[in-house]
């Protein structure tokens, strides 16, 4: 007897997708190529932080600083070193130039070798050029001896400031502004007897005051970028050349090389402006000491009071230090007190001072000037 049954349906044949055919994998050099585009971006990435932020990460002597903390750091510090480095530049174009003051500094030097080159081809190798070429060869030079002495903010501020030159030379501000106040003088062709009239190269006819402004201006604007970490290349690089290769500091060697720069232009100019470049050079020195000093002045404070819990507070989270604490004793009425020390800047001090005066009207608040501190959270001005 044979069974009833009915035969199984054929399988279906499976559907072909483009979601199960194999992939084919890249082949080894579009992946080495796709590695290296990968490489070259992140070490376009890590250069660009490396350049615009502080070293050290989010930790500046030895405190730790929040990510707004280290971009207000970051474009505060980039400020200041600009504003100096026009501040330098005004001071050398408008005043030292004109006047043939040198105080020293690659300014000088290019000041020097200007008066040298004849009428026609000034024109073309201008203070500015001649500044470029020596700043660009002494660049060089210090990545080559000194490596990692010769910073990425030295290396901008020294080209940045001779290209300021550069264009200021190239705009004729000077020209410019004298043609607009009328001061122009007329000088005749002695060959063709042709007048030709054309704006002064000073600014004033008073060389002293135009001396102060020119030390003023170096001064303030090389302070400010000496306390940002940096500093405007040039002699600064022949310096540290000396001193890693003789017994002389950096300070001695930087004297040395402006002095014998201010000396030749008696030679070059005439007595006046040499002693006006010796008195603008020993100026420029005091000014510049004085400046960076002030800059990094901060305040000594000796808290006496009996409420040390409330202006502890306030230290540790408003004016962000810290503090030490110790017991004292009043010598007339025998009670006890606490002892708060901190150190804060100039403006964080006045804050503190008021604030302790309306939590405790009793206390007894000492602040004196501290040059100079070494420590957490102090040692760089920017």
């Amino acid at each position: 007897m044979e069974d009833n049954l009915t035969p199984a349906p054929a399988p279906e044949p499976e559907k072909e997708t483009s979601a199960q055919a194999p992939s084919e994998p890249p082949a080894p050099e579009e992946k080495q190529a796709t590695e290296k585009a990968k490489a070259k971006k992140r070490g376009v990435k890590a250069a660009l932080r490396s350049f615009f932020a502080p070293e050290g990460g989010n930790v500046v002597n030895g405190k730790v600083l929040t990510k707004a903390q280290m971009r207000k750091r970051s474009v505060l510090r980039w400020t200041l070193l600009v504003v100096g480095i026009i501040m330098m530049s005004c001071s050398v174009y408008f005043f030292q130039t004109p006047n043939d003051f040198t105080l020293g500094g690659i300014a000088g030097i290019a000041i020097i070798i200007n008066s040298f080159i004849p009428a026609p081809v000034n024109q073309i190798l201008t203070q500015g050029v001649i500044m470029a070429i020596i700043n660009v060869a002494l660049l060089i030079i210090g990545l080559i001896v000194l490596g990692k002495q010769c910073t990425v903010r030295t290396i901008f501020c020294s080209l940045f400031y001779t290209c300021i030159i550069w264009l200021f030379e190239y705009l004729d501000i000077v020209g410019l502004i004298n043609t607009a106040v009328g001061r122009v003088e007329t000088i005749v062709n002695p060959e063709t007897g042709e007048a030709v009239t054309q704006a002064l190269r000073t600014l004033t006819d008073e060389p002293l005051l135009e001396l102060v402004y020119a030390i003023l201006f170096f001064g303030v604007g090389g302070a400010m970028i000496f306390n940002c970490g940096a500093s405007s290349g040039g002699t600064d690089i022949i310096a540290l050349i000396l001193k890693k290769y003789t017994k002389l500091n950096v300070g001695m060697a930087l004297m040395i090389i402006d002095m014998i720069v201010v000396l030749v232009s008696f030679y070059t100019f005439d007595v006046d402006k040499g002693l006006f470049s010796v008195l603008g050079l020993f100026t420029k020195s005091f000014l510049l000491d004085g400046v960076i000093e002030s800059i990094s002045k901060t305040k000594y404070i000796t808290i006496i009071t009996t409420k040390p819990e409330e202006i502890g507070d306030y230290i540790l989270k408003t004016v962000n230090h810290s503090f030490t604490a110790y017991d004292a004793e009043g010598g007339y009425s025998h009670e006890k007190r606490k002892i708060l020390v901190t150190v804060c800047k100039r403006g964080e001090a006045l804050k503190l001072k008021a604030k302790v005066k309306l939590i405790d009207p009793d206390s007894f608040v000492i602040l004196t000037d501290a040059n100079e501190i070494l420590g957490k959270g102090f040692g760089d001005a920017f």
